[in-house]
Order: C-alpha cells, then structure tokens, then sequence
C-alpha cells in the first residue's frame, strides 16, 4: 500500500511539469509540498523534518523519490 501512495505522490508531482527531470529546487519542493521556500529553508536548519537533500554550491536539491515518501508518511 505504502508503494501505491508513493507512485501516486510521484505521478502528482510529474503533473505539476516536472516529468523530465529527476531532481527538484528548493523553490520546486516548496511548490509540491505547498509551502514557502522560507518554511523548507527553516525545516533544514532545525531539522524538524526528514526529508532529505543534497547541498550543490548554494543551492539545495532533492530528488522526486524523496520527496514523493515524505509525502507519503504524511
């Protein structure tokens, strides 16, 4: 069951256009997870949450998958 909700989750989040790529923006993650930029920028500092990420240069990315199980323990 837990597999279906995550596949579901990933279908949503290639509907919302990222269909082509594997990785998302803080800005893009913020979007599918519906809140700020600001919010996902205070969930990594205190780690209030288990979502993980990578740090390239300045920026942050997670990967669908990631995001799609964080969904799903929602």
């Amino acid at each position: 069951m837990r597999e279906e909700l995550i596949n579901k989750y990933l279908n949503d989040i290639d509907n919302l256009g990222f269909d082509k790529t594997l990785t998302l923006t803080s800005k893009q993650t913020a979007q599918v997870l519906n809140v700020s930029v600001r919010t996902l920028e205070n969930w990594r500092k205190d780690n209030n949450i288990n979502l993980p990420f990578k740090n390239v240069g300045k920026s942050y990315i997670y990967t669908k998958r990631d995001v799609a199980e964080f969904l799903a323990k929602e």
